[in-house]
Formats: structure tokens, sequence, C-alpha cells
């Protein structure tokens, strides 16, 4: 294990250790309990969406990330190698990126729904009641505009609703915002394979472990930014077309982007601490109980709550997106 004599940016849930492992392996079976149902999800028909793809390759990620970290904690051989250093730190950084790429999606199509127009609705009459229609109706009466041409009577309104103006302007703001997010996410996604990349290279370098601070401060900024604005954008509906969108659905997409916001915002409070070695107990580290306790409790619960929240529902008919996502 290579120890540098400078100070690097500690490693996001520290390097497993022995009491490292009862956490993981919990969280091993959490995930693995849950994926079936996302992949349940992608398979039937009724829930079939693509909105979902993200999530469900997370889900199973990390069932193989949790196992890796408690094969680390039982074996010391293996706890600070390159390859497994460089793997949980990679998927620390971008797993919770796939989750807010999903919610996002899921509230920009939601609001995008919001702005379609009402289409008028009719309901036929029962076939019994056309006879007495027929005889009470004069034979001068005029055609009605509404007449059905297979019936002898006509439609009727099936009740009183708000009718909603059609709103293409929005639509397409909406379309352009989240073009704009593609390239951002594409950017988020790219400082984040570049810090778990390098991260182990800053142990031994200043200039790389410069890098790695900066880039995953990058990363976390730019999705917690995204988190925002998926966030704004169902509040904005809410508060502004109360009467077009449907609360229940609302309120739902806005606690998962709650939840999953945790993580990054834990992320951007635990980047602040720096160690001298990898396996160090000292203060910053990220290797003492109190802050492993921290890490499981405000990374890695968050993505776990809000993933499952959002494959235990059927997205496709709760948010009206249909099998390709869009």
């Amino acid at each position: 294990m290579p120890i540098g004599d400078h100070p690097f940016p500690s490693p996001i849930g520290g390097i497993p250790f022995p009491h490292d492992f009862a956490p993981a392996l919990l969280f091993t079976i959490l995930y693995a309990i849950v994926v079936p149902v996302g992949i349940y999800r992608l398979i039937s028909k009724r829930s079939r969406t693509l909105a979902i793809a993200g999530t469900v390759v997370f889900m199973i990620e990390r069932v193989a990330d949790f196992a890796i970290r408690a094969a680390e904690a039982e074996k010391p051989s293996i706890r600070t190698g390159v390859f497994f250093v460089s793997w949980l730190q990679s998927a620390y950084a971008m797993g919770f990126l796939s989750i807010t790429g999903d919610l996002g999606n899921i509230a920009r199509l939601f609001v995008m729904k919001t702005t379609e127009g009402t289409p008028f609705t009719v309901q036929i009459p029962p076939a019994e009641c056309a006879p007495r229609m027929e005889e009470e109706q004069p034979l001068t009466t005029p055609m009605d505009p509404f007449r059905d041409a297979s019936s002898s009577y006509s439609q009727v309104p099936t009740a009183e609703e708000d009718v909603f103006e059609d709103e293409p302007r929005i639509r397409v703001w909406l379309k352009r915002i989240g073009l704009a997010c593609i390239l951002v996410r594409i950017l988020a996604i790219g400082t984040a394979v570049v810090s778990g990349g390098a991260f182990y290279m800053g142990v031994v370098s200043v200039v790389q472990a410069n890098i790695v601070q900066q880039t995953r401060y990058a990363s976390s900024i730019i999705v917690l930014f995204l988190q925002m604005l998926a966030l704004g954008e169902v509040v904005w509906a809410l508060l502004t077309r109360p009467k077009r969108t449907p609360r229940r659905p609302a309120l739902y997409l806005c606690a998962m982007i709650s939840v999953i916001m945790v993580t990054t915002v834990y992320r951007l409070a635990a980047m602040m601490s720096f160690t001298t070695s990898l396996t160090s107990m000292g203060p910053g580290s990220l290797n003492g109980p109190t802050a492993k306790a921290l890490f499981y409790t405000f990374h890695v619960a968050p993505e776990w709550v809000s993933s499952t929240m959002l494959l235990v529902v059927n997205v496709r008919d709760m948010y009206g997106v249909n099998g390709k996502g869009h």
C-alpha cells in the first residue's frame, strides 16, 4: 500500500474494515431483494419503460459493489488494492447519478403532460334510451353537430370538467431543458469517471490529488443542480397549475428527488476530509466507526430508499411515460 507524504482526499466511505462487514452484507441483501422487482418492471408489458433502466442497472451494480466491500472487510490483502479502491470510488461517484438521471427524465415528462390540452369527450346514452329520444324529438329538429353518424341520437358530455388549453410553447422549452440536461449529465459522468479512476494516483501525487478533489466536487455540484432542477419543475407545476397536475404522483416524485439529494449533500460535506494514509483511523480519514455510520446513513441508505421507491410503483402508468420513456 503506497503511503504519500502529503494530504490527499479521503475516500468516500473510507476503506472497508471488519466493522464494515455487517452493513455491507445487509445492503447487498437489500439491493438483491429489489433487483427482481426492477427486472420485472422492465419485462412486464404493463410497466415496461426505459425511464427506469438506469436505476435498474444501478441496483444490479450495487449488489456487486457491496459484495466487494464485504469481501474487503474480511480480507486485508485486497483492502487497499488499486482495482478495488478505484472500483468503489468510481461506483460511489456515479451510482446516484443514474438515479438522478431517471428521476429528472420522469419529472420533465410528467410536467410536459400537464401542458397538453383537454380533449372533448362525449358519452353515448344507453341503447334502450334511443327509441324514447326519437319519439320526443320533433321531426323538424335541426341536425346536432355532435350527432353520431352511426346513431339516431346525439352524444352528451360525460360531466362538467375543467377544460385546459394546449400549451405547445411550454413543451418546447421543457424539451430544450431536457436536451441541455443530457449534455450537463454527460459532463457529470465524465468528471465522476476521472475522480474515481485517478483516485489511487492521488495517494502518491499532489497533482493527481488536486485533480481528484476538483473533479469529484464538480461532478457532485452538477448532480445537485440537476436534482434541484427536477424538483423545481415538479414544484412549479404544483404551484402554477394545480388543477392540471395530479397531486399524489407529483408529491411522490418530489419525495424521491428529495431523498436522493441527501446523498449529494453528504458527499459534498465528506469531500472536505483529507488524510495521509488510506488505512489511517485519524480525524478526517472517514475510516472510523462514526464516519462509517454517517456514510451508510446519509449516502447508501438514501440511494436504496429512492431507487426502491421508484421501482415499486408502475412508473409508466403513474407518470404517463410510454415504453421508450418519453
